[in-house]
C-alpha cells in the first residue's frame, strides 16, 4: 500500500496576499500606531474587528475577530493573532483560537493532532478568511 502523501504548496506568497487583504478590509493600519484606540472596527460589511496588541516600527501585532451567531463560549468568537511586517509587506497568523507558536512542520501523527503543514494551512486558512469577508463587502455594497 503506498503511503499518503500530503499535498504541499510551494506558494510563499501567500502571506504577501494576506497584508494586501488585511489593507484592503483595514486601511487604517498603515498608521494604527499613531492611533491611540487600541480596537479598531472593521467596516461594518465586512463584519470583523481589529485590537491592537503591539506596535513597534516595523511590525504590528493585531488581533482580528469575528463573533459567530452561536451561545456563549469557547467556539462564540472566531480570531487569529497576526503579526504584520510593513517592511517586508508581509502577515503571518501567530495564533488561531487555543493554538500558537505553530512549527514549519510537524511529525504525524503527533500527540496534538496538528496538520503535517499547520502553520501554511492556518495562514491559508487567514486568506480564505479576509477573502470571504472581502467579499461579502463587496456584496454588500454593491446591493447598497
Amino acid at each position: 500500500m503506498a503511503e499518503y502523501a500530503v499535498p504541499i504548496l510551494s506558494d510563499p506568497s501567500i502571506y504577501e496576499r494576506n497584508f494586501n487583504r488585511l489593507l484592503m478590509l483595514f486601511p487604517m493600519l498603515a498608521q494604527a500606531c499613531a492611533s491611540p484606540a487600541p480596537i479598531l472596527p472593521g467596516p461594518e460589511e465586512a463584519g470583523l474587528d481589529l485590537e491592537i496588541l503591539e506596535c513597534h516600527k516595523f511590525t504590528l501585532v493585531v488581533r482580528i475577530s469575528q463573533p459567530l451567531p452561536l451561545p456563549t463560549g469557547p467556539a462564540s468568537t472566531t480570531s487569529m493573532t497576526i503579526r504584520i511586517y510593513f517592511d517586508a509587506q508581509v502577515a503571518e497568523v501567530l495564533a488561531y483560537q487555543h493554538h500558537r507558536r505553530f512549527q514549519p512542520k510537524y511529525d504525524y501523527p503527533n500527540v496534538d493532532m496538528l496538520h503535517v503543514r499547520e502553520k501554511r494551512r492556518v495562514n491559508e486558512f487567514l486568506g480564505e478568511w479576509l477573502e470571504s469577508r472581502l467579499a461579502r463587502r463587496q456584496r454588500l455594497l454593491v446591493s447598497a
